[in-house]
């Protein structure tokens, strides 16, 4: 019943169009005040059935007593409806009483149509034209024997079509439902599943990548050196994966969000070709990056997302490209696309691609063919989430290519030119002598932690869990807390809690949620918990550092304003 009122302005433009033909047809048939009689009747109908209409359409379960009112409404503008077509009968002329069918059957074919889901309604709406159509065909129309006969059995046919095709709709929608049901159950799951492998997938790679790191800034000699490299290419080779796969579950769900912040895109497109070097020489290959003296100092743009584009055209075009060169070209192209906006471009000397190949390129987990997949590797994500990336930012990628001849992949971003960086803006941040905690019931974890943090000269300390954290807050004085999500006796949200209650130590310490959880949404809730920032295990050296002296100066800043 409320989904049938939530939907009865649907057809309200119908309803009204019909009206505005059939109200002057009664007044030229019938005469004026026939017909603004019952237009006058027409319109109180109309507008009671809106009024009560009107919670449901707003989204709130009606009463039972509103669902009483709209039945009312219902059946009186069923009445009014009939009433016209019963005008029509009694003119006693056969073109007005066709026109009396053809009314009577269309209020029974919208109610069909319209109330179906309702089996109350629908008989509210269709009982007052049926009845009326028996009783001025078989009783009204002077009609006997076989003619009488025939239209008897041709109405009832008629009006036992209608409850069928009615009965047809409800099965027909509540099978819909039904799969809409299902199918966001499904989704659920598989988001929940993502959230879950990421977490686990992310904890022990934030241990192997961590002790990589922390290794490699050990004597080593060159052996043992080439065997720390291959560790951490192999570790950001399945991050790289992971992401790539969360990332593409984030932007079909509509929940990818940009950031626009001023960059500098030259510095950008060197440390892309910087990162790919190593990868580039031991193929042989010539890796360059090419920057057109009229790009601006700093556009404006979400960088992390232009680097990942940037970074997935260079890694797919050295995946390809076994001799020559691949060059990543930058240049400002506002011409053809108005004010503010620049091109990149990925040209390389590969195997290139036929025009077959090219069809299915960017669908993802798509390869240009099934041997590819066999003999360079890798899950056909990168192309797919770079032309869903670009086009979020509202830009364009296209791609020239031909078997034997190279590609080129040429992405066109509206990137507005920013002012040039300020000298504190362009300082790196670096980490003041603090003393920080770590909470993380991984020993692992604790350990990364520990190599990475004070390798920047900090003393850290730990803790296994909410509640020690808790205690140690409320016996000593730390700069800053890093504080894992999921741990056990206490996690880190209740602790978190706890803390900002002013139940350990200052309420006011700057606390960095550390977690392997990459669901959307997971930064803002987080921070709407308590935490003043958050960092993605496996954790980056540099970005987490960055995110201590971030949350260290605010605290600062904020200790002055007050003071």
């Amino acid at each position: 019943m409320d989904a049938v009122a939530a939907t009865s302005f649907d057809t309200v433009v119908a309803r009204l169009a019909i009206a505005l033909v059939c109200g002057p047809l009664l007044a030229i048939n019938l005469g004026l005040a026939v017909g603004g009689l019952w237009i006058l009747a027409y319109l109180v109908a109309e507008t009671w059935s809106w009024m009560a209409c009107r919670p449901a359409m707003g989204g709130r379960r009606l009463t039972r007593r509103q669902r009483l009112n709209y039945l009312v409404s219902l059946a009186t503008s069923g009445a009014v409806w009939t009433a016209s077509g019963v005008l029509y009968w009694q003119a006693g002329t056969e073109p007005l009483r066709l026109a009396a069918f053809a009314v009577l059957a269309g209020v029974l074919v919208h109610a069909q149509c319209f109330c179906f889901r309702a089996p109350l309604a629908l008989a509210v709406l269709a009982v007052q034209p049926a009845a009326t159509l028996l009783i001025l065909a078989l009783g009204r129309g002077g009609y006997s024997g076989v003619p009488l006969i025939t239209v008897g059995v041709m109405l009832a046919l008629l009006l036992t079509y209608v409850a069928a095709s009615a009965q047809a709709n409800l099965k027909s929608a509540t099978a819909l439902e039904d799969a809409q049901k299902t199918a966001e159950a499904a989704n659920e799951a598989k988001s929940a599943f993502l959230a879950m492998t990421s977490h686990e997938l992310r904890t022990p790679l934030n241990g192997v990548l961590g002790m990589a790191r922390a290794l490699r800034r050990t004597d080593l000699d060159a052996l043992q050196q080439g065997y720390v490299d291959t560790i951490m290419r192999s570790g950001d080779g399945l991050l790289a994966i992971l992401n790539d796969v969360l990332d593409l579950s984030k932007i079909e769900a509509g929940r990818m969000d940009l950031e626009v912040a001023a960059f500098d895109l030259r510095q950008l497109g060197a440390q892309a070709v910087h990162l790919w070097s190593e990868q580039a020489s031991v193929k042989g290959l010539e890796l360059v990056c090419e920057a057109d003296p009229d790009l601006p100092a700093r556009v404006l743009g979400d960088e992390m997302r232009v680097r990942q584009v940037v970074l997935n055209l260079i890694s797919n075009a050295l995946k390809f490209t076994d001799r020559g060169a691949v060059r990543l070209v930058l240049s400002a192209e506002p011409a053809a696309h108005g004010d503010g906006g620049v091109a990149i471009s990925i040209i390389d000397t590969g195997m290139g691609m036929t025009p077959e190949q090219l069809v299915g390129l960017f669908r993802p987990f798509a390869q240009a063919e099934a041997s590819t997949a066999r003999q360079y590797g890798g899950t056909g994500l990168g192309l797919a989430i770079s032309r869903k990336l670009v086009a979020r930012m509202g830009g364009e990628i296209r791609v020239e290519s031909a078997a034997g001849r190279g590609s080129t992949f040429r992405v066109w971003l509206p990137l507005p030119p920013a002012e040039a960086a300020s000298s504190s803006e362009a300082d790196t941040a670096v980490l003041p002598p603090v003393r920080i905690l770590v909470a993380d019931d991984n020993p692992i974890n604790r350990a990364v932690a520990r190599a990475l943090l004070e390798a920047t000269g900090a003393t850290v300390e730990m803790a296994c869990d909410g509640v020690e954290t808790l205690e140690r807050l409320r016996i000593e004085a730390f700069d800053v807390v890093l504080m894992d999500v999921h741990m056990p006796n206490m996690d880190g949200i209740e602790a978190v809690g706890r803390i900002r209650a002013g139940q350990a130590g200052r309420p006011d310490i700057p606390i960095v949620a550390l977690t392997a959880d990459a669901t959307p949404g997971e930064d803002a809730r987080l921070k709407a918990l308590g935490f003043d920032a958050l960092e993605h295990k496996p954790v980056q050296p540099g970005a987490l550092v960055a995110a201590i002296a971030e949350v260290l100066g605010r605290r600062q800043h904020a200790d002055e304003a007050a003071a």
